[in-house]
């Protein structure tokens, strides 16, 4: 049973490692574009990205606590999945916004549902990492992970300049929705918890 179980957790590992270099290569396209696009659509000023940034941080420090808590008592498969669906929607949404006020209502969705993501999916690397070759484990993720980010970073300037900001965010949400399935493909089994 014990070995079914670590198979089932080494199957568990490899989705997640997937879904997460996925992720991170969509982030690596995102991130260097969103500030520039927020400067842009803003008044152009360090203020604008200041404020749009802090926001969104702070709906996530308000969220990560409650979104741990609940991904403890219901389980973590689904608030991955269902984190990476809204996210694939909020950033398409960067698209159709057409005021620092919808931008900054973007962003602190945003906030929710990155705090949510990333609470549920670090609780769950614990869950399917043994302690022994824990570290290892979360390295290999990490560098691999780490890679796809630089790669999209160095090839999402030749996007933005042939096509424009907006490919990048339609690009982006169809990463994070293509994560949410293979999420689907998870295996959870839940522990109990302590209330």
């Amino acid at each position: 049973m014990l070995n079914v179980f670590r198979k089932g957790q080494l199957t568990n590992y490899k989705i997640f490692l997937g879904a997460d270099t996925i992720v991170s290569f969509a982030m690596g396209l995102f991130g260097p574009f969103w500030a520039v696009f927020i400067l842009e659509f803003g008044d152009s000023s360090i203020e604008s990205l200041g404020f749009a940034v802090g926001i969104m941080i702070l709906a996530q420090s308000l969220t990560a606590y409650f979104a741990g808590k609940f991904s403890d008592r219901f389980g973590r498969k689904g608030f991955m999945v269902g984190a990476n669906l809204a996210i694939a929607m909020i950033i398409f949404s960067y698209t159709l916004v057409e005021s620092l006020v919808q931008l900054y209502a973007v962003q602190v969705m945003y906030g929710i549902v990155t705090a949510i993501s990333g609470t549920a999916e670090s609780a769950f690397l614990g869950d399917i990492t043994e302690r022994a070759t824990r570290g290892r484990d979360v390295g290999k993720l990490n560098a691999i992970t780490g890679i796809a980010a630089a790669l999209a970073m160095m090839g999402g300037g030749i996007l933005v300049g042939g096509f424009g900001f907006n490919i990048i965010f339609y690009a982006v949400a169809g990463f994070f929705f293509l994560s949410a399935v293979l999420l689907l493909l998870i295996k959870e089994k839940r522990m109990p918890t302590a209330e």
